[in-house]
């Protein structure tokens, strides 16, 4: 992106006709209102904050792609400045809002945007309906299956700013839209970064995250002036003035040798009395979302396990051993009839 190029992603938004891509950006005054006294950022700056933002919504993504099991990939980010009629307008147009305030080191709302449609197959992959054809409109279930779905990402949003600032942001409550107005100041500047986003073998489309231009600013200027920029500030402050209250000096160890102590004695007493929890799992299974909803009391679950196999022990959720359900009194128990191997923990452990 510094260079100036586009990459293949902005060609693909400029040839989808991103929303008059071409339409004059705002500046400074360019509308009346109160709020049109804040200063465009150039094109640079710009790019500095979708790049915070990409990278912060790369680590987003991860828990979403845990959910779907299925793996996502987010291309090149394209920002630009606009009007609030004009993101109001696609939002308008058939999108689902995910909005949410931020306050302390950054204050103001931010607003992540998908298209219905491909909400819907989100909502789909979710609930197990994968296939089913997009919807022009989503129903109640789909908007709460996509807010627990991609409304974490909004928190892990916040979380990644707040490293990147080294400043503590406290994300309130995410709040799913699907019709109405945007909730950000009308006569404000709104920056709108739009990413490319690929949900593998179910969707290829583009989120649009959006945040007022003030914000926007107060983001760009609390990156540029992060605990590295400010640290080799005053490190070439330190040696252009030839003085500072510390010396610079070269660190240097002592030479380690591998000679001398012998390998170490465990001391298992340290660990006799430690208790740990022992599990005995019977059996697992997988289910769809609609059918643990549609359990009550009577329903029968199949488990993977046949009658007669040996049940497994787990310590700490670890694999060691196997054995047969008995009875002891009126309590049940387990008669260990196998000891895992090594080999086979660590096996199982990999495969886990």
């Amino acid at each position: 992106m510094g260079d100036g190029s586009l990459t293949q992603e902005e060609i693909d938004l400029l040839l989808q006709g991103a929303d008059d891509i071409s339409a004059a950006p705002v500046t400074a005054g360019a509308q009346g209102g109160g709020n049109q006294g804040v200063a465009d950022l150039s094109p640079l700056e710009r790019e500095s904050v979708a790049d915070a933002v990409h990278g912060a919504l790369q680590a987003a993504v991860q828990s979403l792609g845990l959910i779907l099991s299925r793996s996502i990939k987010l291309g090149s980010p394209y920002v630009d400045a606009r009007p609030f009629d004009d993101v109001q307008k696609e939002f308008s147009s058939g999108a689902v809002l995910f909005s949410q305030n931020l306050s302390g080191g950054i204050q103001g709302p931010i607003g992540l945007m998908l298209p219905t449609g491909d909400g819907a197959r989100i909502s789909g992959l979710v609930m197990g309906n994968e296939g089913a054809p997009a919807a022009s409109s989503l129903d109640s279930a789909q908007v709460a299956t996509l807010k627990d779905a991609l409304g974490p990402m909004m928190f892990s949003i916040a979380t990644q700013l707040s490293i990147k600032i080294s400043q503590a942001i406290t994300p309130m409550p995410v709040e799913v839209k699907t019709s109405g107005m945007i909730p950000f100041a009308q006569d404000s500047a709104i920056l709108r970064i739009q990413i490319p986003f690929t949900v593998e073998g179910a969707v290829d489309t583009r989120l649009t995250l959006i945040m007022p231009m003030a914000m926007a600013r107060d983001l760009y200027r609390k990156l540029k002036s992060g605990p590295t920029s400010s640290m080799e500030t005053g490190m070439q402050d330190t040696r252009s003035s030839g003085q500072g209250t510390l010396g610079v000096k070269e660190v240097s160890f002592p030479s380690l040798s591998s000679s001398g102590a012998g390998p170490l004695q465990p001391n298992m007493n340290l660990l006799l009395d430690v208790q740990m929890t022992l599990t005995v799992e019977l059996g697992r299974t997988k289910m769809f979302i609609k059918d643990i909803l549609g359990l009550g009391e009577g329903s029968i679950i199949e488990l993977d396990k046949l009658a007669g196999e040996p049940v497994d022990l787990y310590v700490n959720d670890r694999l060691i051993a196997r054995g047969e359900v008995v009875v002891i009194d009126e309590n049940f128990g387990v008669r260990v009839t196998d000891i895992v191997s090594r080999a086979e923990r660590l096996k199982a452990q990999k495969q886990g």
